[in-house]
């Protein structure tokens, strides 16, 4: 992690792929057009940063019932590994708004694995430039794309603080 300013931290989050088998897929498909349907979005696009990631482009992802879709899609025969699920709304080709299923927990406020696919996504559909912002529940996290790597830049907050008797 490289530290920008006393708000905001740099993580290169590592390489992103559209391979098949890295996502890994059950089978050899057009991980561009994963014939799964949500009303009103594009079929899914599959990714991988480390972990598997579907995501979905649409118009009004408020509509969506993600609570009903979301393990729905992340056990899907498709995904032996099952599946992070995206669905993202573009405002521009340098922005974005996403909810985001996280694979395993449920509806999360972020995800920046997630955030990193689903821009990897809307440029590999030639969408979305290499640095965009995304808008997600509680703020933005900034990605850019550079040689098939995602750097995403965001706020680093306390979450917790504690302490351990050893």
């Amino acid at each position: 992690a490289k530290k920008i300013d006393n708000q905001n931290i740099s993580v290169n989050l590592g390489k992103l792929s559209n391979n098949w088998k890295d996502i890994p897929l059950a089978q050899e498909i057009d991980t561009l057009d994963i014939p799964i349907n949500i009303d009103g979005f594009s079929s899914g696009v599959a990714v991988n940063i480390g972990n598997p990631h579907i995501v979905f482009i649409g118009n009004n992802i408020d509509s969506v019932n993600l609570s009903y879709i979301g393990p729905n899609i992340e056990n899907n025969k498709l995904f032996p590994k099952k599946t992070n699920v995206e669905i993202i709304e573009i405002l521009n080709e340098s922005k974005i708004r996403m909810r985001v299923w996280e694979r395993g927990v449920g509806i999360t406020q972020a995800c920046g694995s997630g955030a990193c696919a689903a821009v990897y996504a809307g440029k590999l559909k030639k969408l979305l430039k290499d640095d965009v912002e995304v808008e997600l529940e509680r703020g933005s996290l900034f990605i850019s794309i550079k040689n098939n790597n995602a750097i995403m830049t965001g706020p680093a907050e306390i979450s917790f603080r504690g302490k351990i008797e050893i």
